[in-house]
């Protein structure tokens, strides 16, 4: 899976015509030719000259900006060093603190370095082939409070231990609650409620991304779910009418374990149990009892983007003691 230029905040030159009717908005087209010459440049405050081109084809002009992680900015952010203390559990007021920024100049950042990462995966998984099989389960958390529980819907390959798709499924507060409690979320179900059967919808999503990814392999070779015993799960792939003919022929099939089974290397679930871990550790919004809590679903999303990013394309595959030397194969690099 590719991985280059994941931080390059600044391009010499532009890389494709922005201009999306363009034959050289295409990346590998713009590549093999010299579809652009140059067309002066402007001064700005914040960052000095700036090189402008055209495009020899459609006559369409950009930037040196245009291509940049700050584009219409005017202040510098160092990306990598904010991914590393996002990704580190500290939350938006200790990483602000430190680096003297507002709340935000903060969100629009995570904002732009969650659509960075959605935008490799895209790239990354465009006519990808899936060469393993599929562990699914959800990693429960909650959006304000817990009135308002939410469970992420992640599919991670067994070998890899890549997340490969995600989804984000809004819940109904169930469990034991006081009568306040329960006059509380009564109170809530006359504004708002969850879409009926919403975690069979959005798993059915999920399962239809990835069977498209194991549809590109060359030969349709025999491929597993493996999902815990919730029967939503199971709902959701019967409802399929990919999975229900790629099942009559015998190549897919889906297998069930206990939650109850201990979680080690030999239950098939463990690559989502290992990444639920990684989640409660490394994210602030949702280690245990925590007060950073995600407030909104659009950056409770992009939170989870950031980590996911992070996880596949710049954590290394293992970890060990020893000092950590460049080259250093990371998630992506175990499926090439």
């Amino acid at each position: 899976m590719k991985k280059d230029h994941l931080f390059k905040n600044n391009v010499d030159h532009p890389v494709f015509c922005p201009n999306p009717s363009c034959p050289y908005n295409a990346r590998d087209m713009a590549a093999s030719s010299n579809w652009f010459y140059s067309y002066g440049m402007y001064h700005t405050t914040a960052r000095g000259n700036i090189h402008r081109f055209v495009c020899k084809h459609c006559g369409k002009t950009c930037s040196t900006q245009t291509f940049s992680l700050h584009y219409w900015t005017h202040s510098y952010t160092d990306f990598a060093d904010l991914d590393e203390r996002f990704n580190s559990c500290a939350g938006y007021r200790q990483i602000g603190r430190a680096l003297c920024l507002s709340y935000r100049v903060l969100k629009n950042r995570f904002l732009r370095l969650s659509r960075n990462y959605l935008n490799l995966f895209d790239s990354s998984l465009a006519g990808f082939t899936l060469p393993e099989d599929i562990a699914f389960d959800g990693f429960e958390s909650y959006l304000r409070s817990q009135y308002f529980p939410d469970n992420f819907n992640i599919a991670i390959g067994c070998t890899s231990r890549i997340p490969y798709a995600f989804s984000l499924s809004l819940l109904r507060r169930k469990g034991c609650m006081t009568a306040v409690q329960k006059q509380n979320r009564t109170v809530i179900d006359a504004v708002w409620r969850p879409k009926k059967h919403a975690l069979i919808d959005d798993c059915k999503t999920i399962f239809r991304d990835v069977l498209s990814l194991y549809m590109n392999r060359p030969t349709l070779s025999p491929f597993t779910f493996h999902t815990d015993e919730k029967k939503e799960y199971g709902i959701a792939l019967a409802e399929l009418p990919e999975w229900r003919h790629l099942h009559d022929l015998h190549l897919v099939q889906h297998k069930t374990v206990s939650s109850r089974a201990a979680r080690t290397k030999n239950n098939p679930l463990f690559p989502v149990n290992y990444f639920d871990r990684e989640i409660r550790k490394n994210s602030a919004a949702h280690a245990r009892e925590t007060v950073r809590g995600d407030r909104e679903v659009s950056m409770s999303l992009s939170r989870m983007a950031i980590t996911i990013g992070y996880h596949t394309f710049r954590k290394p595959f293992r970890i060990t003691n020893k000092t950590l030397r460049e080259g250093q194969k990371s998630h992506a690099d175990m499926v090439n």
